[in-house]
């Protein structure tokens, strides 16, 4: 999402521009996630001396272990599924063979391009210096940051600067589970480069992660077990939603259990067992560890500069992130104010937009994200249960998607959608779009709800038939006060 700034081409002595020595800067960013490139660019381009430090590849999760790979891999699992389930159309597949070898070098050979453009545009950057390694902060002096490099080539060097912007994003933590550390086990990274298709394949969590892997190598042939300790899957969810989940996830033959520990995990006969609270056992090929993610905020030495965290080790910012630390900067997952790529972009442009003395603060902003499952789900704003917490007079409605028409003709009525409004204001409150095209379905919802319109727009609205999008109308006129 990121690319290479504006107004390079406008300087008449780029030489003059440069930093007179390799260690000043105005900015520095550390990390090279979806936020600190957009930042650098934007920045330099204002005529900034910035420098990036990063430790791994560039581009942070979304393009390296997050959302392209996995994304890529999922369209191979749902091509898989359509070929199968398409004699309901009419059209017969008698065989239908999953190249486990392919699907995983289409996905790398995408994940190259993505990796070699990032490398190209910021390596051969005129004004970013790009420099390799951990970086650390390790106090001020004379009003600037100081930032050490650690490992790479410019190990030990220390790099100052006026305003710092820490761009680390998150890693996903394996839960305190017996024999774990004495197994091989996989987490969303390692999944994405194995060489063969697991024979079965267990997930420890039943969450967003999760899930998605959870299908996908169903599709692919594996025998997939998800384990889930909360009473439910994605239980941040109304129980409506997540039950919806389960019973598709069931009907293609994934064993969803739900409400139980997992006590211990253990190699054995070249596989592993994984053993469950109430005592069963099951034997697998591998294990999927999806059960959470921490920020990378340690190591960074903030201690040394007076940034705060909070309890969960998340960099505390106000509503135009900044730190604790005048001058510090913390954008994207690092921050808790989201762990999505769009949330970490648009962290970049309200940043960029304050340093540049615009309006726009992060103060307001809904939740809004996807579930990637098949069908997906689309959620902004509250649940129901959020909602009827907030001690608010609401109206509700739940419509099956089976009554959709556009569902209907593809075959693919799996699903519901939620929607909660205020009863006196007419004020949209929050949405859940679990179904085909569910995720892109949600977003004019969300619009509306950026935007402050009431729900009432849509009963004017035109939209475009047959669509998914085209029953909000119908859908919305089902709202009635909530009685629960």
């Amino acid at each position: 999402m990121t690319t290479p700034h504006a107004g390079t081409e406008k300087r008449d002595n780029l030489e003059a521009m440069q930093p007179t020595s390799n260690t000043t800067f105005d900015t520095i960013v550390i990390g090279a996630g979806q936020a600190g490139p957009g930042l650098a660019a934007t920045l330099a381009g204002r005529g900034e001396r910035v420098a990036i430090i990063e430790r791994s590849h560039l581009g942070g999760t979304c393009i390296n272990t997050g959302c392209r790979p996995t994304k890529a891999i999922r369209a191979s699992a749902r091509a898989a599924h359509v070929a199968r389930s398409s004699a309901a159309l009419g059209v017969h597949c008698p065989e239908v063979r999953v190249d486990f070898a392919e699907v995983i070098g289409r996905k790398d050979a995408m994940l190259a391009g993505w990796r070699a453009g990032s490398n190209s545009w910021l390596e051969n950057d005129p004004v970013i210096t790009l420099y390799r390694g951990s970086a650390r902060l390790d106090g001020t002096e004379a009003g600037e940051h100081v930032v050490q490099i650690d490992g790479g080539a410019q190990d030990g060097q220390r790099l100052r600067a006026r305003r710092v912007i820490i761009n680390t994003g998150g890693r996903s933590v394996p839960p305190p589970i017996a024999g774990l550390d004495d197994t091989p086990w996989l987490d969303h990274i390692s999944v994405l480069d194995l060489k063969e298709l697991p024979r079965h394949l267990v997930v420890l969590g039943g969450s967003y992660i999760g899930l998605e892997f959870a299908q996908v190598f169903r599709r692919f042939g594996s025998v997939v077990t998800v384990v889930e300790r909360a009473p439910r899957i994605v239980a941040r969810e109304d129980v409506e939603i997540s039950a919806a989940v389960a019973q598709f996830l069931r009907h293609e033959e994934i064993d969803v259990i739900e409400a139980t520990e997992t006590t211990s995990v253990s190699s054995s006969g070249g596989g592993v067992t994984v053993t469950l609270g109430d005592g069963r056992t099951i034997p697998a090929s591998h294990v999927l560890v999806a059960s959470g993610r921490v920020p990378n905020s340690d190591g960074l030495g903030l201690e040394t500069v007076g940034v705060d965290r909070d309890g969960r080790g998340f960099i505390t910012t106000d509503e135009v992130y900044e730190t604790s630390t005048a001058g510090i900067y913390a954008v994207g997952d690092v921050n808790g104010r989201g762990a999505f790529t769009h949330t970490s972009y648009q962290d970049y442009e309200i940043l960029a937009d304050h340093l540049a003395g615009g309006p726009r603060t992060v103060a307001g902003r809904g939740t809004t994200y996807a579930l990637f499952t098949d069908p997906p789900l689309g959620r902004v704003g509250m649940t129901f249960d959020e909602a009827r917490r907030s001690g608010r007079s609401i109206s509700t409605v739940s419509f099956p998607m089976s009554r959709v028409t556009k569902a209907v003709l593809d075959s693919e009525t799996d699903g519901l959608v939620h929607i909660v409004t205020d009863t006196a204001t007419g004020e949209i409150l929050g949405a859940a779009c679990l179904g085909l095209h569910g995720e892109e379905m949600v977003q004019s919802i969300s619009l509306l709800m950026h935007v402050g319109a009431p729900v009432s727009a849509f009963a004017t609205w035109l939209p475009i038939h047959p669509t998914i999008t085209e029953y909000l109308p119908t859908i919305v006129g089902g709202l009635k006060p909530d009685a629960t």
